[in-house]
């Protein structure tokens, strides 16, 4: 019995020794856990940190960011004012241009109207060779060409003549057709004498010379006879009454658009 006691409390001897033994050495390895401890909450601190500033950085750029949009909508913004601006005046001026357009049109108009009533008593002969005339007799020789070509009494006094000269023009080559001589009457009665002669007539030799005389006209309305269907062209001797039936018509037809659109755009203007 003794010894069983005894050998008892030796193996709870021995038991507690082992256990306060095993305490020991777990006490012993606290202190390199708490050292790596330290050492992650230091490089978490400094990673914070680190976070942090560059958090404050983030946040400059992002208000950087927030005033330079600004500024762009503010530049944007009147941008589209000042386009919109832009775009109302071209608007206005292309309005103002038609209408100016329109204007110039009418007043050239009037003008070539102006123009060819001015020239209602002339008349141009063509064919006359530049030495008819070249001696300052020019007007003498258009009269007796009057006479002699289409049988016209050139000396009675209404069909005096107030000038004639040569069309302004450098003085061509011998072998180029010579320059159209203008004769203007005093009388509008002598000059429609003279065209109806020359209607009948035709083109007609004088001279040596293949003279032919047409209404005096500018060159819009010339150009614009031009586009009709039958050329205004110098009248043959078997197709002359033919041919200056249309070259009337065509006149008449060029000289009715330009009076009436005159008076077409003056009922516009009085109505506007």
């Amino acid at each position: 019995m003794s010894y069983k006691q005894k050998s008892g409390k030796t193996t709870r001897s021995t038991t507690q020794n082992g256990g306060e033994q095993g305490q020991e050495e777990q006490h012993g390895q606290d202190p390199p856990q708490t050292d790596n401890l330290l050492a992650e909450v230091i490089k978490i601190g400094s990673t914070l940190q680190t976070v942090a500033v560059d958090v404050t950085s983030i946040k400059t750029k992002l208000t950087e960011l927030t005033t330079a949009v600004t500024a762009v909508q503010e530049r944007v913004t009147e941008a589209e004012t000042r386009i919109s601006s832009l775009e109302d005046t071209t608007e206005r001026l292309r309005t103002a241009e038609g209408k100016r357009s329109k204007l110039f049109e009418s007043m050239w108009d009037r003008i070539q109207a102006l123009e060819n009533h001015g020239k209602r008593n002339n008349v141009r002969v063509i064919g006359l060779k530049e030495a008819l005339g070249a001696d300052g007799t020019l007007l003498s020789c258009v009269q007796k060409m009057l006479a002699e070509g289409l049988g016209i009494n050139a000396a009675a006094p209404e069909f005096e003549i107030e000038h004639a000269h040569r069309a302004l023009a450098s003085l061509p080559d011998p072998d180029k057709p010579p320059r159209p001589v203008l004769v203007r009457f005093l009388r509008q009665s002598a000059r429609d004498k003279v065209i109806a002669a020359a209607k009948v007539k035709g083109g007609f030799e004088w001279e040596k010379c293949r003279v032919s005389v047409f209404p005096d006209m500018t060159k819009e309305l010339e150009a614009a006879a031009t586009q009709c269907s039958v050329h205004p062209g110098v009248p043959s001797n078997t197709e002359g009454e033919v041919e200056w039936e249309k070259h009337e018509l065509h006149i008449r037809s060029c000289r009715g658009k330009f009076f009436n659109k005159e008076a077409n755009d003056e009922e516009t203007t009085a109505t506007e």
